[in-house]
């Protein structure tokens, strides 16, 4: 099955955008709607999400990124869960509305915090909330991103736990897993038959840089067999810049 993979659209670059999604059969991740400046204000979101509709093109195997900055779904104040939580469902509404396959978000756990309380505390709350938001939103998929976590086991026991909700998944950031003290092979080993979407790019192994695969300190080559092991998942190739995406593309093709 050949790999299909996802580009951010930049909508001041429009056309652009599409063209090179329809020469290299490339799906979109959308990127605006977790901008506050875009979710924010209902007729800004609104008219992009017009703009994108309205665009000759499928979008069931897009994908849209959920809201994440300074969101803490799982915090002891009310006010701010509560807020939270609402902004995230804005997200997988404007998703359904989108008709776009999936919303990826970030976990919010602080990835230096390994205490047992910490931890079944947050499992506890992120299970509630995602079987709820699955419930509420049965015909999209959620991918929970690795982002600070050391090392995968958190996530995958929240997966574990939600086996049963058929539209609840993982997403693997390679370049978030390189930068962890736990070997990649163990993360991939750790989210195979978990994993619903990839996030891809390349850096130094000190900085999450996003840079074009090829251009960094990442092993591709390995990247290669690792990701085969996560055959028939939808992979966004993260960067920004029509330029850069299509270095990513013609390398990740001819890789």
């Amino acid at each position: 099955m050949e790999r299909q993979y996802l580009i951010i659209p930049q909508i001041d670059e429009l056309e652009q955008s599409f063209a090179l999604a329809k020469e290299y059969d490339a799906a979109f991740e959308y990127n605006d709607f977790f901008d506050p400046l875009v979710y924010g204000q209902e007729e800004e979101w609104r008219k992009r999400v017009e703009i994108y509709k309205s665009l000759p093109r499928e979008r069931s195997k897009d994908t849209l990124h959920g809201v994440f900055l300074d969101i803490a779904f799982t915090s002891k104040d009310t006010k701010i869960r509560e807020y939270s939580r609402k902004l995230m469902k804005q997200s997988m509404s404007i998703a359904e509305k989108m008709g776009v396959k999936g919303v990826v978000f970030h976990s919010g756990l602080i990835g230096s915090l390994n205490t047992p309380a910490y931890l079944n505390g947050w499992l506890q709350e992120a299970e509630g909330f995602y079987r709820e938001l699955a419930m509420e939103f049965p015909g999209t998929e959620i991918y929970l991103e690795n982002t600070f976590e050391r090392s995968p086991e958190t996530l995958v026991r929240l997966k574990e736990r939600m086996a049963d909700v058929d539209n609840f998944f993982l997403c693997l950031d390679y370049g978030h897993a390189c930068l962890t003290p736990m070997d990649i092979q163990l993360w991939v080993e750790a989210f195979k038959g978990k994993t619903g979407h990839i996030h891809l790019n390349d850096n130094d192994l000190v900085d999450d840089l996003h840079e074009v695969p090829g251009e960094g300190k990442i092993d591709f080559i390995q990247c290669k067999k690792d990701l085969a092991q996560l055959e028939g998942v939808s992979v966004l190739l993260e960067l920004t810049g029509i330029e850069k995406q299509k270095r990513a593309l013609t390398y990740m093709k001819n890789l």
